[in-house]
């Protein structure tokens, strides 16, 4: 967003200004949240899950601001060449693909 004109040049370091905690990992800033011992956090959709949902509103990103995150997956050169490309074949099926988007994976 820094880049975008409509926010000015200097968005970055008026957002940090207003950081006030840096947790370890997004679980952690979830549960602040969700504790009322934050005002906001920004985390991935997948980390709202089904068991905060109820206790914290989540409001998007628009798409033209958003980065969006890849996951690639890819097997490696091992002993387990059939188990892993059974389990690419398993995550890259319709069921794999059901259960990602389950789990807040778009």
């Amino acid at each position: 967003m820094s880049a975008d004109p409509a926010f000015g040049a200097d968005f970055r370091a008026r957002v940090e200004a207003n950081v006030v905690s840096e947790e370890n990992n997004v679980k952690q800033v979830v549960t602040k949240v969700q504790l009322g011992e934050a005002d906001a956090g920004i985390v991935y959709a997948s980390d709202v899950t089904a068991a905060v949902q109820g206790d914290v509103a989540t409001i998007g990103i628009p798409d033209s601001m958003n980065v969006i995150a890849e996951y690639p997956i890819a097997r490696v050169a091992g002993g387990n060449a059939a188990l892993g490309q059974a389990f690419i074949d398993a995550v890259l099926s319709a069921a794999g693909q059901q259960t990602l988007q389950a789990h807040g994976f778009h």
